[in-house]
């Protein structure tokens, strides 16, 4: 079962689908233009209440499955709840998953000179990609890990991508003087294996 969390907190969560609503408390709620339609939504409960995040793009179920923090963007909805459908269930669950439908989310972070020059320097691209039926993680094949703005790299357990990636008007050298790391694993154990010592080269 999948670890779902609300602010760094255990909560319950599930994907369904259902049909937006509209929501007169909000004078810009971002859903009216999809009300009638049915989306893909995250119900959560926590803290006592039930809530629902969009999750047509997957972004509601990386949501709670990355700790709910406000680092992981979101858009709350509001559902018919007789509208509710189950989503992604297997037909035998005593047989694997056969991985039909995908979550993809691709974070962008903006890097500046300082904290002080808000100048963009570099951009790099965080992706991770999970099966929307069983939310096993997919890993990256073929990358060392670490964090270079000269080639893609993923993190240590291979299931984040990250890219460095520039504007189209950019010079072709933009971001290559930032510095990055590898990570180098000891012992003939894989990044997924049974956590052998690492260094890290600068």
């Amino acid at each position: 079962m999948t670890d779902t969390r609300w602010n760094g907190e255990p909560c319950k969560a599930r994907r369904i689908t259902a049909v937006v609503t509209d929501d007169a408390r909000f004078p810009l709620y971002c859903a009216r233009d999809l009300v009638g339609t049915r989306r893909s939504v995250v119900e959560v409960e926590y803290g006592g209440e039930t809530f629902y995040l969009d999750d047509e793009d997957g972004s509601g179920w990386n949501k709670v499955t990355h700790g709910g923090s406000p680092r992981w963007a979101h858009s709350s909805i509001t559902i018919a709840p007789d509208s509710i459908q189950p989503r992604g269930q297997l037909a035998d669950p005593d047989k694997p998953c056969l991985h039909e439908n995908f979550d993809a989310l691709v974070a962008v972070a903006r890097i500046t000179a300082s904290d002080t020059d808000p100048t963009p320097v570099a951009y790099n691209a965080n992706v991770t990609v999970q099966c929307a039926d069983c939310g096993e993680p997919f890993r990256w094949t073929g990358l060392r890990a670490g964090v270079s703005h000269r080639e893609p790299m993923c993190n240590i357990d291979e299931t984040e991508l990250h890219a460095p990636l520039r504007p189209a008007s950019a010079d072709p050298d933009f971001g290559l003087g930032l510095p990055g790391f590898a990570v180098t694993f000891r012992g003939p154990d894989t990044p997924n294996g049974t956590g052998q010592p690492l260094t890290t080269e600068q």
